[in-house]
């Protein structure tokens, strides 16, 4: 189902943020083996946001990671994975969840959690082989409200959010991408893998070039009986200013998540 909605005013911005908060950067490397379980904790700042590094599979990774006020390891909350957009280097990966993720997710006791791309290798150009490992790690100190995660991503974000949703659905509980699409045809092929997902996708009214792409994957989405909605901002560029504060990204994961299994 598509709908059309006209861009309001924001006090945020998608890419830039005023601070990073109380961000806290850890040198410790924490080693994931292949299989292995993990029982080191990740650097975390309840009620803020931290960073770190985690070895997966032989690669170091970036992350950062916001947690609720009173957030102790091994508590079962509603997970955000969110894949980053632009370059995917960890100082994008910063602003991006302080400007657009940090205040909601702490106010509604959400965790998010946001790897960067190691060696600037995006995860849609061969990191997402990663993503699994990644994933297996945080729940070691986060159980996932419902078992999975729900997954967000803007921009190359968004091409990575299709990529590993295509590759690993059984994982995730909702996707949202603004904007993103499949981006070659074996993410488009896999399509039919997402039909139990709840989707979201949202488009700046000016940002031609991904609108016809999305719309395709939507009505692809459609016709394979998925819960999905195609959302233009008319006014917006690519950069959709109208949801760089979060607050109607996370209006519309709650009210996914109410609709779902165990939310």
């Amino acid at each position: 189902m598509r709908r059309n909605s006209v861009a309001c005013v924001a006090s945020g911005v998608l890419l830039l943020a005023a601070s990073c908060g109380g961000q806290s950067a850890s040198n410790q490397t924490v080693p994931v083996a292949a299989g292995a379980p993990v029982t080191v904790e990740p650097e975390l700042k309840p009620g803020d946001m931290a960073s770190g590094t985690v070895e997966i599979d032989g690669v170091e990774i970036d992350y950062v990671a916001v947690t609720p006020a009173g957030f102790e390891s091994g508590d079962t909350t509603p997970v955000l994975l969110v894949l980053p957009p632009g370059s995917q280097d960890l100082q994008l990966t910063i602003r991006f969840m302080a400007g657009t993720y940090l205040t909601e997710a702490v106010a509604r006791g959400w965790v998010v959690v946001s790897p960067a791309a190691p060696d600037g290798v995006r995860y849609f150009d061969g990191s997402e082989s990663l993503l699994p490992g990644f994933m297996e790690w945080v729940a070691t100190w986060v159980q996932p409200e419902g078992g999975g995660f729900h997954l967000t991503g803007a921009s190359n974000g968004g091409l990575s959010a299709f990529r590993i949703a295509g590759l690993e659905p059984q994982r995730f509980r909702s996707l949202i991408v603004f904007p993103g699409f499949p981006y070659t045809d074996a993410d488009a092929d896999r399509l039919g893998r997402l039909a139990e997902l709840p989707i979201r996708m949202y488009v700046g009214g000016d940002d031609v070039q991904w609108i016809d792409p999305m719309a395709d994957a939507e009505m692809r989405l459609s016709e394979l009986g998925a819960d999905v909605v195609l959302e233009v901002f008319e006014g917006e560029g690519h950069t959709i200013d109208s949801l760089g504060d979060g607050v109607r990204l996370f209006d519309e994961l709650d009210a996914v998540r109410r609709g779902l299994p165990g939310g």
